[in-house]
């Protein structure tokens, strides 16, 4: 008799036990957590920060707050521009019920969290690092690049610069971290076949504000262009001492990625700039009307980056695939993305590359008005040259990622 209890008496306590789920899985009912890892305080925090939370969940709104019957929630985390932090922070929201982590501003941090994203078989979109290597080297099933990379950029600044005769030799200002490597890498790739070259390039480390020695050592050399390599709140620094120096009056000077909030912190500085962006919020019509949405619900009067519109595109992207395979599964998630077309306010002509997770969409050449002509505030590009969605990012065939998908 004693045995025959032994079972109902188990089967009893076990009720009054709690029921332990395991890390990183969340109850069926439990919220759909979208963790937005970004510059929340540094150099990059005004092209992406707040306004990138704040994006996220203005997509989340107006998909209707919910999805497969389970609310969605916006968490906005601070990277601190650190690799090591990003991923600490990327592996506690996984195991806290994330099924996406998006943004990752810092190419340091987009690798460190695409590591993490495989590890735990869950999903990562980079909005705002730039490094290419994120579908190259770095590559994985779980991990895509969704708005601008350092080929891109490199791409049609860099070969139309290096066109021209007094576009040959080149002196790099370049951040010290992953994004700057990279954005060396792909300029050098791309000015060569038209015979340029750098023939000097400073590492420097991220969130310096005083660049006068390198740029006194630039001077010194005598190149024909300047390459401002880097983003941000650096790039703005390092503008506002070209300027002091003189240097735009003896060498052209390249300015690799620079964002609308650039131009509004220094609007004097960037004049005449021809950069390369992804989005524009006054591009057209449908950009337009989003901006103005955004812009009425930040209440500041600014005008949204292409990054923070980025993070809103890639967010209804997401959510649309939720509902159409309904499921939360990143690997089934990942399946219905990957080949698939699609055309929003921000991605012309967007597809989902199968290949190495590119993310490809038109990109466009501006040139920045100067503040006596533009028409309205924050109005700053003028549209020069729309670069088709193939052309503008590295060709699959070139691609270097060990696809193992």
């Amino acid at each position: 008799m004693k045995y025959l209890r032994f079972p109902a008496v188990v089967a009893a306590a076990s009720l009054l036990l709690p029921v332990v789920v395991p890390a990183g899985v969340a109850a069926d009912n439990g919220p759909i957590k979208i963790a937005v890892i970004t510059d929340m305080s540094g150099v990059y925090a005004a092209i992406a920060g707040k306004g990138a939370v704040d994006a996220t969940q203005m997509a989340v709104d107006d998909f209707g707050g919910s999805v497969l019957g389970r609310k969605i929630e916006v968490d906005g985390i601070d990277h601190r521009n650190n690799g090591p932090e990003a991923a600490a922070k990327a592996r506690e929201a996984y195991d806290g019920g994330a099924e996406l982590a998006l943004d990752m501003t810092n190419s340091a941090t987009a690798l460190a969290v695409a590591g993490v994203a495989a590890e735990k078989h869950k999903l990562a979109i980079v909005t705002g690092g730039g490094s290419s290597a994120v579908t190259g080297a770095a590559c994985n099933r779980y991990t895509y690049h969704y708005a601008y990379d350092t080929y891109a950029l490199a791409a049609s600044t860099g070969r139309n610069i290096s066109r021209q005769k007094d576009g040959k030799t080149w002196y790099g200002i370049v951040p010290d971290y992953a994004f700057g490597k990279a954005m060396l890498g792909d300029f050098t790739t791309a000015i060569k076949p038209n015979g340029g070259s750098f023939i000097h390039d400073d590492l420097i480390p991220l969130g310096n504000t005083d660049f006068s020695s390198y740029l006194l050592a630039a001077k010194n050399a005598k190149p024909q262009v300047l390459g401002v390599l880097n983003a941000g709140a650096d790039t703005v620094n390092t503008m506002k001492q070209v300027k002091q120096f003189g240097l735009d009056k003896q060498m052209k000077i390249a300015v690799g990625l620079l964002f609308l909030s650039d131009v509004d912190a220094l609007p004097d500085v960037f004049s005449g700039s021809r950069i390369t962006t992804s989005w524009y919020w006054n591009q057209d019509k449908p950009a337009r009307a989003w901006a103005d949405k955004f812009t009425k619900k930040e209440g500041n009067g600014l005008r949204p980056t292409d990054i923070q519109a980025a993070d809103y595109s890639a967010t209804m992207q997401w959510l649309q695939a939720i509902k159409a395979v309904n499921s939360i599964d990143a690997e089934k998630v990942q399946q219905y993305l990957d080949g698939r077309k699609f055309k929003d306010f921000y991605a012309h002509n967007g597809e989902w590359r199968a290949r190495d997770h590119r993310v490809l969409h038109d990109m466009y050449v501006v040139d920045v008005i100067p503040k006596e002509e533009i028409k309205e505030p924050h109005a700053w590009f003028k549209l020069v040259e729309t670069i088709s969605a193939n052309d503008a990012f590295r060709p699959e065939s070139q691609s270097v990622c060990k696809k193992d998908w």
